[in-house]
Parts: structure tokens; sequence; C-alpha cells
């Protein structure tokens, strides 16, 4: 590390046992080979913005203060449509469901009686004669 940085070993030595601080000029270099600065200093792992994300940011401060508000405002409303779609939309495809009225099953419609002739289906309509006892 401190060949890679051009600095003393006994330097990093101190750096890493916590003996001295490291200096701002130090901290770029990390960044220059790629360490997690933030890391480094905090202990937890910080994220960079992508290039899409940097381009927002860069537009969001090159404007007043009045429309940064305005824009804020419509980001918040724009992530709440977005996360009350997906819930919906994200449960019934994570569990297999379709959308239905709870408690009600589609009735199944019954065979039509076949008819003979004379417009007697063949079975009993009701009482005694019947198969199933009612």
């Amino acid at each position: 590390m401190a060949d890679e940085l051009a600095i003393t070993a006994r330097t990093q030595i101190k750096y890493e046992i916590g003996e001295t601080a490291p200096d701002a000029y130090y901290l770029h270099g990390l960044v220059a080979i790629g360490i997690d600065v933030t890391y480094v200093l905090t202990g937890t792992r910080g994220v960079l913005p992508t290039a899409q994300e940097s381009e927002l940011i860069s537009c969001y401060r090159s404007v007043d203060a009045p429309t940064r508000s305005l824009l804020v405002q419509l980001l918040q409303g724009m992530a709440r449509m977005s996360m009350a779609t997906r819930k919906k939309r994200d449960f019934f495809a994570a569990q297999g469901v379709k959308r239905g009225k709870p408690g009600r099953r589609k009735a199944v419609p019954a065979e039509a009686p076949k008819m003979d002739g004379d417009g007697d289906t063949g079975a009993p309509a009701s009482g005694p004669d019947r198969m199933d006892g009612r």
C-alpha cells in the first residue's frame, strides 16, 4: 500500500495502528486506487453514485432553490406511486393468485338434464323416488 501511494512503510503503519491520522492527500490516493474511503473512515460501506445518478445530482445543483424543492416533491410523489403499484402487483404475482372477491367462488353451471321426445327428463323431480333421498 505504501508503495502504491508513494509514502513510507512507517507512515502506512502509523495510519493503520491509529498513531496518526491520514491527511486528505492520502485519502485522495486511496480513492484513486479504488479503495472505499467511507469504509476506511467510518467502518460503513459507502455507495458511489452511478453515472446516471451523478448526472441527476449535477442537474439538481444547477437549478434555483424553488425548482429544487419542486423536483424533490415530484420525485417523492413518483416514489410513493411506484411503491404503491409495486406492492399490489408483486404480491399477487409472487403468490400466483388471481385477484377476486374474497370468500366468493364462481358457481359451476349444472349440466342441463336431457329430455326425451315428450319433454320428460326421465328422472323424478322430487319425493321418495329420487335417488339422493331428498
